[in-house]
């Protein structure tokens, strides 16, 4: 009798290998689609934020006459009594060598964290205050934290994750404009002040010598000082706090989120990101505590970085804009024309 065996169905191992292959040829096409998708979720979001930054700072010029300062110090050379051109949303200022937080934690009630800003003791050095362990009391916002220990979502670009656990950090600086930082590593005066302004941290209240809308410390700008027009000033941009020591301090400190348009965009000084490096003291240019690059705008986005300007409008900044032209942005009332066509 004849016995007919029935074949079985199924793949052949080079079938197999060929339908894997297939998948993997699919699944790299498709991967960098995704992420892009993503990054431009990301960026979008960044946009955003920036957008009600620079609505948040119109808001506050409703109400106080004047910009928020980036960053406020009572030092014996720069009292904050009496300080010009500076007010502290009505709370008094102290006496003594006290820091009194940056213009992000003005803004606060701006961005809808109201509740948050109440609690700040505006009467005693708010660094110290952001920085104090709180008692462990139930069902309170702080209890057994630190105050800076809480993200405000406005202030992160989800583009460039936080880099530290301890503190929230920032990726919104406040725009010294083209303020020509001192050079402490060797090699660094190339990347100077070239419009023949001030010069300097912006350690002072005279406005003559700030090139941008804020100062370091405790003088910030007024609407009308913007001459060159708001549409053609700088307010705010994207940092990298794990690229300068000073942004690395987070989003509340008083010392923490001075920029200067004087680095060009994406200069490279991040720590672990070659040819960045965290050299101590400075090694070069590209070393995180050098002012004078690393104290630039930075952003995660690939070919440049976003900027609110003083109409309230977000401008993407291409790295390779004409640095001249760049400087101009950055100033306030330099007299000079910005010729947007060339910032991309």
């Amino acid at each position: 009798m004849k016995v007919l065996f029935k074949r079985k169905s199924g793949f052949t191992l080079v079938e197999l290998l060929v339908v894997i292959a297939i998948i993997g040829i699919l699944v790299g096409l498709l991967l960098p689609a995704v992420q892009a998708a993503r990054e431009a979720a990301r960026r979008m979001q960044c946009s955003n934020n920036l957008k009600q930054l620079g609505l948040a700072l119109h808001n506050y010029t409703d109400a106080f006459k004047r910009f928020p300062s980036s960053g406020s110090y009572c030092v014996p050379w720069l009292p904050c009594s009496g300080a010009a051109g500076h007010n502290n949303n009505g709370h008094p200022w102290v006496g003594g060598l006290w820091r009194k937080g940056s213009g992000l934690v003005r803004l606060l009630p701006f961005v809808e964290q109201g509740p948050f800003f109440n609690q700040i003791d505006f009467s005693r050095d708010v660094d110290a205050w952001f920085a104090t362990l709180q008692p462990a009391i139930p069902f309170t916002q702080f209890s057994g934290r630190r105050p800076r220990e809480f993200a405000i979502p406005t202030y992160i670009c989800p583009s460039d994750p936080p880099a530290r656990t301890d503190l929230a950090l920032s990726n919104y600086g406040f725009s010294l404009g083209s303020q020509a930082l001192p050079a402490n590593a060797t090699g660094c005066a190339l990347y100077t002040n070239h419009l023949n302004g001030p010069s300097g941290h912006g350690n002072t209240s005279d406005s003559s010598q700030i090139s941008g809308p804020f100062a370091r410390f405790h003088w910030a700008a007024r609407l009308a000082d913007l001459t060159d027009g708001t549409s053609n000033t700088i307010l705010m941009g994207e940092i990298r706090p794990n690229c300068s020591d000073h942004h690395f301090q987070g989003w509340a400190a008083g010392n923490g989120l001075w920029t200067s348009t004087v680095a060009p965009i994406n200069f490279n000084t991040c720590r672990n990101e070659l040819p960045g490096n965290n050299g101590t003291p400075a090694i070069n240019c590209n070393s995180w505590n050098v002012w004078q690059t690393s104290s630039g705008f930075k952003s995660k986005h690939v070919g440049g970085a976003q900027f609110v300007l003083g109409d309230g409008s977000v401008q993407f900044i291409s790295q390779s804009v004409d640095y001249i032209n760049f400087q101009r942005l950055g100033a306030r009332a330099d007299g000079m024309v910005v010729d947007m066509s060339m910032l991309q």
